[in-house]
């Protein structure tokens, strides 16, 4: 009975039924659907509905792009999925990892290892290779999986830091040393401040035992005896910017890359909106000049960027070859954006001649070995020693051919990674096998060939290097060299995640931190509380950023930029940041969130919002220091077909709260009427939902819709409706597919409209967003929403319109929702709504 309320979860998904549709690049695709004598699925509505209708997955599916998934094989077929060998944990159960590429109301398409489906699972039912058809009565159970690997990379980075590092180069081989080493004092930063933070040292708290402000000095010095003079060729570079693939940068932003290019360290704070992408991009331009001309470097310096997620690696792949560099992108095709594919060290090795041949030889060896395994199985006590034989050398044949396909693999991509400016990948991928190999790492082939011969992921493992023999790349070259590590999203990575890309490749000679320690912190799953109480929750960046004193930057440039500063000026936005900072508590909470986090530089000018929207954000997070430039009052003007709706007297605010107050309109754990099954499965896990508030989100929305049809120059812009809770998010899809108006309207003036949780929309952007902020009750608890940096990254979503929805009177309780409640009352965009009557009644 557990396995069915996973399915009902959305944790897994039983009897699914395996299709071959394909290849991206080594990897196979394979689309998972229902099958046809599914036991499980009851998510039709009657038995005369078509057959698709019947197949249809859980609403409630968690299962999304990039996942790393189980497949299990279910041994007796459809239904068994009580037996212990169908279950994944279970050691007889046969079992794969894969990677989910895209999901669909009926399927979930996967990427797997080449050849590893066929050697683990036997030939899918619709295979046409030489392996025939598989067996057509196949069902396979999906759970959604942790991979060991981001931790085992973490526990290495972690005991790279600690080790003991030798002081000089005795001893060392000549080819060794032209190979830059993690520099001390980056090393010596991180674990002096460590020491300073943790409250079970003798030196917590003591910034002069652990020579906090020595260490800001050192980490202030150039890493290069050439540094400056390259970065002053670069600035000019930049501003002149004669091939026109720069924008015009703002003073922080030129004063931001100058910095970072001529400094061991450097924390750059990106608040919404201000460019941070668009800064890192310019200054792994600026460092890989530096790897071309300094006559400091070893020859095959390269510049390592990385970013917490794949798509933030996907975005800053995308920046860098904007600007003219030439970029690799590292990890698996199946997980990086389509049109980065050409880009990755997958296209590189499928167009290398011996290792696309060396590839096909290791799939063929693994197959015939899957195949007598299977048949010596079969025979069980029966098998003769011929067959044991027979079985013993082909395992031999497929490690030789495996083993000689990795080798090839590894020479084709480091030579992609010696002719590239930049290597992009995501900060746990930076300890990628084929990356480290390049470097001159040795890694423990064993594992690779386990890993390729059972089908499951296992962390890439250095071994200790005979310092006698001389370091050599794959491609017989000498080895890459990583000086320069830039790491995007830095405040979204737990801090073990981020000394992958500074120590994985031992050559940190120059760290960049970008991020907002002012949104949200890294996700840790085993945190209940929702507001980042782990220790995990604090990034490596914020814990560096509120530690180390405030960098002197010695090339700070003047921003010439023209201010939209009047919202920024009103004495009720003012108010707000006082009163925050008044109601705080303690001491430590009085002290301005930017001023907490004063080692790092500030991105000050930010180009997404309308100026009224940026207003309380900057106020209270960012010490009225976040600025908006001048046109963007006039560019970002909140749509007419939503004005309409919510008129103001001859006000420009671009904000609207739709007051939904004193009916304790919040449920928990309730089961809705009516409800979908996704639905109150939610309810039961605990989420919250908000009826009166889903409901105004969609009548706003038809009426803006509405409106559309009738204006000369309609609307055409997106929409973002998004809310801190699940069940919100299930329920307000759930009334929209079943209003039979909202799903006209829809269709015949399509918009693009986004429902999604707050946490899934941060690093993103739409025009109008609209906020069901769900809490309503009469204690006043507002939950996780009074976490600050969930706040902020909810209300700086918009560039055009943000329009709120909740319970002033709950939400009052908290001093944050407090001071907006009442910048919203001041600046007059509150609209009453009683939800007993009339739904359209805005006052």
């Amino acid at each position: 009975m557990q396995s069915l309320l996973l399915e009902t979860a959305g944790h897994a998904l039983f009897d699914m039924y395996p299709e071959r549709r394909g290849n991206i690049f080594a990897d196979e695709v394979y689309r998972l659907t229902k099958a046809h004598d599914a036991s499980t699925n009851d998510y039709s509505v009657n038995d005369d509905e078509e057959e698709d209708l019947r197949q249809s997955l859980p609403r409630n599916s968690k299962f999304s792009q990039n996942d790393v998934i189980m497949l299990t094989v279910q041994q007796a077929g459809a239904g068994d999925f009580f037996g212990s060998t169908s279950i994944p944990t279970n050691k007889d159960a046969v079992s794969l990892e894969a990677r989910v590429l895209n999901t669909g109301p009926t399927y979930i398409d996967v990427a797997i290892n080449g050849g590893a489906f066929e050697a683990t699972f036997g030939p899918a039912p619709n295979n046409r290779g030489p392996s025939g058809k598989g067996d057509k009565n196949m069902r396979l159970r999906i759970d959604r999986y942790f991979s060991n690997v981001p931790y085992n990379r973490m526990v290495d980075a972690i005991g790279q830091l600690t080790s003991v590092q030798s002081n000089s180069n005795e001893n060392v081989d000549s080819s060794d040393r032209e190979r830059t080493y993690v520099d001390r004092m980056i090393r010596q930063t991180i674990l002096s401040t460590f020491a300073y933070d943790n409250a079970e040292s003798p030196m917590h708290g003591d910034g002069d035992a652990c020579r906090l402000n020595d260490l800001a000095k050192q980490i202030a010095k150039p890493p290069l005896q050439d540094s400056t003079r390259l970065t002053n060729q670069v600035l000019g570079f930049l501003q002149s910017n004669p091939q026109k693939l720069f924008p015009q940068f703002n003073g922080p932003q030129i004063s931001a890359i100058g910095a970072a290019l001529t400094r061991k360290l450097t924390m750059i704070q990106g608040p919404p909106g201000t460019g941070k992408t668009t800064v890192a991009a310019s200054i792994a331009f600026g460092f890989s000049h530096q790897c071309r001309s300094s006559k400091n470097l070893p020859k095959y310096s390269k510049v390592l960027a990385t970013a917490f997620s794949n798509v933030g690696a996907d975005n800053l792949a995308e920046q860098a070859i904007r600007v003219g560099l030439k970029v690799v992108r590292v990890g698996k095709a199946s997980a990086v954006s389509q049109g980065l594919w050409d880009h990755t060290l997958d296209a590189a090795i499928e167009k290398d001649a011996e290792a696309k041949k060396a590839m096909e030889e290791a799939t063929r060896a693994t197959a015939n070995l899957r195949k007598t395994s299977l048949i010596n199985g079969k025979k069980g006590g029966s098998r003769t020693k011929m067959d044991i034989a027979s079985e013993r050398n082909k395992r031999d044949l497929a490690t030789t051919a495996v083993k000689a396909s990795i080798e090839a693999c590894n020479a084709a991509a480091t030579k992609a990674m010696r002719e590239a400016d930049v290597i992009v990948c995501t900060s746990i991928g930076a300890a990628d096998a084929r990356l480290l190999a390049a470097c001159g790492m040795a890694i423990d082939g064993d594992e690779l060939v386990s890993e390729q011969l059972n089908g499951k992921m296992k962390s890439t493992r250095t071994i200790p290097r005979n310092p006698n023999i001389p370091v050599l790349a794959p491609d017989g070259l000498p080895p890459l060299s990583m000086p320069f590590v830039i790491t995007d999203e830095a405040c979204q990575s737990v801090e073990p995640g981020s000394l992958i890309p500074i120590f994985s490749t031992n050559g940190c000679k120059s760290l960049v931190m970008l991020g907002d320690p002012c949104q949200l912190p890294p996700t840790v799953i085993s945190d209940d509380s929702g507001v980042g109480s782990s220790p995990l929750s604090i990034s490596l960046m914020s814990r560096l950023a509120s530690t180390l004193p405030a960098p002197v930057i010695v090339t700070a440039q003047n921003d010439k930029t023209p201010r939209e500063n009047m919202y920024l000026n009103l004495k009720l936005t003012k108010q707000a940041a006082s009163l925050v900072q008044y109601k705080g508590g303690s001491s430590e909470s009085k002290v301005s969130y930017k001023k907490q986090y004063a080692g790092s530089l500030l991105l000050s000018v930010q180009y997404r919002m309308h100026p009224s929207i940026a207003a309380f954000s900057s106020a209270v997070f960012y010490d009225s220091m976040l600025s908006t430039p001048m046109f963007l009052t006039k560019e970002r003007i909140l749509p007419d077909e939503f004005d309409d709706i919510l008129p103001l007297d001859n006000s420009p605010v671009s904000v609207r709260f739709i007051n939904i107050s004193g009916k304790n309109n919040e449920k928990r754990g309730e089961i809705i009427e009516g409800g979908s099954s996704e639905l109150n499965s939610a309810l039961q896990s605990s989420s919250y939902t908000n009826e009166a508030e889903a409901a105004q989100v969609i009548s706003l929305l038809k009426d803006m819709m509405k409106n559309r049809e009738s204006a000369s120059d309609p609307f055409n812009g997106s929409v973002g409706v998004i809310t801190p809770y699940t069940g919100q998010v299930i329920l307000l899809k759930t009334m929209m597919s079943a209003d039979v108006e909202f799903r006209a309207v829809m269709q015949k003036n399509p918009i693009m409209i986004e429902v999604n949780s707050i946490d899934s929309y941060q690093g993103r952007e739409r025009d109008v967003i609209l906020f069901s902020t769900v809490r309503s009750n009469f204690k006043g608890n507002v939950g996780f929403l009074s976490d600050w940096r969930r706040m902020n990254v909810a209300i700086t979503r918009a560039k055009s319109g943000l329009i709120m929805f909740g319970d002033m009177k709950t939400l009052a309780h908290d001093r944050h929702w407090e001071a907006f409640c009442k910048w919203c009352e001041g600046v007059d965009c509150v609209f009453d709504i009683d939800p007993d009557l009339d739904e359209d009644s805005f006052e």
